[in-house]
Parts: C-alpha cells; structure tokens; sequence
C-alpha cells in the first residue's frame, strides 16, 4: 500500500507538470515585468530584450496551461442551453461536445506540427535575444498534444468514472 501512495504522488506531480511549468513561468513573467516597470519608470534605463521575452514566456503559459485548463475544467463555459434541456438531451450533446472538440484540437495539432516543422527547415532566430525558433515555438506542438490528452483524460473522469472535475455537485 506505502508503494501505491507513492506511485500515486508521482503521478500527480507528472500529470501536473504542465500546471507547474505554466505557473513558475507566469511568476516569471509577473517579475520580468515589475522589474521592466522599475527599469523603465525609474531608472530610466528599459530592458531592450524584455517585450520578446514577456511575449515568448506568454506563448509557453497559453499552450502549456491549456491542457492543464481542460482537465481541471478551467475553460470559459456557456451551459445556459445544455441545463435547460432534459438531462438524457443535455448528457448527448455534452457528449457530442467532446467530440467536436477532438476534431478542433486535432486540425490545430496537426496545423501546429507543421508549423513547427517549417521554423526547423528555417533555422531562423529571435531578433534580440537570437534563440532559435524552433525551441521558441516547440511550446505549439507540445502543447497541442497536452490539449489533446488532457481532454480526453477529462472527458473519460467525466463521462466515465461519473468524477465532476468543477468541484461543485455532480448531476
């Protein structure tokens, strides 16, 4: 049993990882800033490189937390429609619901991915800071595929396991 619970924590940290990884880099990002507002305002001496950085830390928060937003059931939801209909009603279109989604979420991937691959053949770089593109936006296709699996993984806790990831009351 002792072996379960720590199997079972270093699942937890893996799965999530993402959510970690988003919020150092969003803390990072709420640093970066202040320290450019003080630089800027007071010193009077701005950080040439800091819009490229706070844009490139932006892109990695937004593609990696994404996944961590749909298994915890974090996104943006209008169920107005889906609680006014019947529960068997509203249950198949949720259903259905999910999958559009995958079908969304694929076409981005694979978009994505070749996207990603283009800035390889590139060899192109930042024009400040000089990173390579393909390690700037490597944060596509990584996190298209946690979209993916994270919502899958939602879905079957949902639909499946009966488990509300809102934290509220379940059906």
């Amino acid at each position: 049993m002792g072996n379960k619970k720590k199997s079972s924590g270093a699942l937890s940290i893996l799965g999530n990882l993402d959510w970690t990884v988003a919020t150092i880099l969003l803390v990072c990002l709420i640093i970066l800033t202040a320290t450019g507002v003080l630089k800027r305002y007071i010193m009077r001496s701005p950080i040439t490189w800091m819009e490229e950085m706070q844009s490139l830390i932006f892109m990695w928060i937004t593609f990696i937390g994404g996944g961590a937003a749909f298994r915890k059931a974090g996104h943006v939801t209008v169920e107005i429609l889906v609680d006014s209909l019947p529960k068997k009603i509203g249950g198949i279109i949720e259903r259905f619901d999910v999958l559009i989604q995958l079908v969304i979420l694929g076409y981005l991937c694979s978009q994505e991915f070749i996207y990603y691959m283009q800035l390889v053949q590139q060899n192109k770089v930042t024009k400040l800071l000089r990173l390579p593109y393909k390690y700037v936006y490597l944060a596509l296709p990584i996190g298209g595929v946690l979209m993916i699996v994270s919502m899958l993984w939602a879905s079957y806790q949902r639909y499946i396991k009966g488990v509300n990831l809102k934290g509220g009351d379940e059906e």
